[in-house]
């Protein structure tokens, strides 16, 4: 890729809200970097983006991100095809959802080392050379899962809370430091129009036909637009930035009702013997 040229590299960047920031990047004359474990999605992907600019370079790494050394991997691979990351996009991520007990540990044990390890350690990789040059831009994806806790979402909801307040924090750090590097952290409602409900078993989940949900460009659009005028957090949708400021003054309590609430549907199918609570028989003695 051209020196001159600016890059963007997205990880889970062969669907959903990493597809449609991919299409946004290259209007604006970024090149690409895609990194996601789905080689023909990562094709197709990379076809679509080139007829918006057959000018504009795409590579794509298939790489599993919940494996422990994805992010060296990733930032070996810059580094041997000698590309300078501008803007680093960690994307990818998925769901779990449930009573904690009966959700499989392997697979929460791979989202915490997606939505935590990889990105602590992408964000690492980059970063110092960003400081370098003091110039970059890192976009971290969290969830309003974030900001309370979320019952049935638990351990979804902690890693996005670790992404939104990690992300928050370093980007302080730089401002203080009067570095022009930024990090944002971005906390969508439920993505109607992704992978996402079907991965994490949520196809009955209130959240993603209730009218607080948003499309992947929906969130996409928002969060260029954040990025551009230098935002560290965005909570992407019309007017949910300040609804959600109303909100978060409510008791934490409250919040996990709102949070629970959001799942009912669900108790009806499949969490039928979690949420319901059979009344004691009478006792013969009574």
């Amino acid at each position: 890729m051209k020196a001159d040229r600016r890059t963007a590299l997205i990880t889970g960047g062969a669907g959903g809200i990493g597809r449609e920031l991919g299409k946004l990047f290259v209007l604006d004359g970024y090149d690409i970097v895609l990194v996601d474990k789905h080689l023909k999605d990562l094709q197709d992907v990379k076809y679509g983006l080139s007829t918006i600019d057959p000018d504009i370079r795409i590579m794509f790494m298939r790489q599993d991100l919940t494996l422990p050394d994805a992010a060296n991997n990733v930032h070996e691979f810059t580094q041997k095809n000698g590309i300078q990351v501008n803007v680093l996009v960690n994307c990818a991520g998925f769901g779990t959802c449930g009573f904690f007990h009966d959700i499989d540990k392997d697979r929460e044990l791979d989202m915490l080392q997606l939505h935590v390890l990889t990105v602590y350690k992408m964000t690492r990789l980059y970063i110092k050379e960003m400081i370098g040059r003091n110039e970059g831009k890192i976009i971290n994806m969290s969830s309003v899962s974030a900001f309370q806790p979320s019952p049935y979402f638990a351990t979804y909801g902690a890693s996005k809370s670790f992404v939104l307040q990690f992300s928050r924090a370093l980007n302080y750090e730089l401002k203080e430091n009067k570095l022009k590097v930024r990090v944002l952290a971005v906390c969508p409602t439920a993505v109607r129009d992704t992978g996402f409900r079907i991965s994490a078993k949520m196809e009955g989940a209130k959240a993603f036909s209730s009218w607080m949900s948003v499309t992947a460009r929906d969130v996409a659009l928002d969060t260029y637009r954040a990025m551009q005028s230098g935002k560290d957090i965005v909570i992407p949708g019309r007017g949910f930035g300040l609804l959600h400021s109303l909100v978060c003054r409510l008791p934490t309590g409250w919040l996990m009702r709102i949070a629970r609430w959001q799942l009912k549907e669900m108790s009806e199918s499949r969490f039928q013997h979690i949420f319901d609570v059979q009344p004691e028989k009478e006792s013969k003695d009574m």
